[in-house]
């Protein structure tokens, strides 16, 4: 994947970890609901059932996430995708005001809350 696909890929990712750590607390989770991607066109969305989608340019990507504890969030893609791109992630979540900022402990991604 070029690098900046893979950015957004991993963006969305990250964005898609954080709404399964607090989708997993249920539908009163901070992480369910649609977030826009800080950088450039896209979002990520997190559902209350612990799937996500993400889109960035042509990309799209949905799948499950799970919040494993300690502010931090897996995101496993759906089985159509090709697992040398498309590997599960876990990324570190947190929230300032109506933003979310997912981090791979590379480079946080910030996200801005649409619904």
């Amino acid at each position: 994947m070029k690098n900046k696909g893979y950015r957004v890929v991993l963006v969305l990712l990250l964005a898609a970890i954080i709404g399964i750590a607090l989708t997993a607390c249920g539908s009163s989770s901070p992480l369910v609901g649609k977030w826009e991607f800080d950088e450039g066109p896209g979002y990520i969305e997190f559902f209350g059932n612990g799937k996500f989608e993400m889109r960035a340019d042509s990309e799209s990507v949905t799948g499950k996430y799970k919040d494993i504890g300690d502010n931090q969030i897996t995101l496993t893609p759906d089985s159509q995708y090709d697992p040398d791109e498309y590997d599960p992630v876990t990324l570190e979540y947190s929230f300032s005001g109506n933003q979310l900022i997912l981090d791979d402990g590379w480079s946080p991604i910030y996200f801005t809350r649409v619904d």
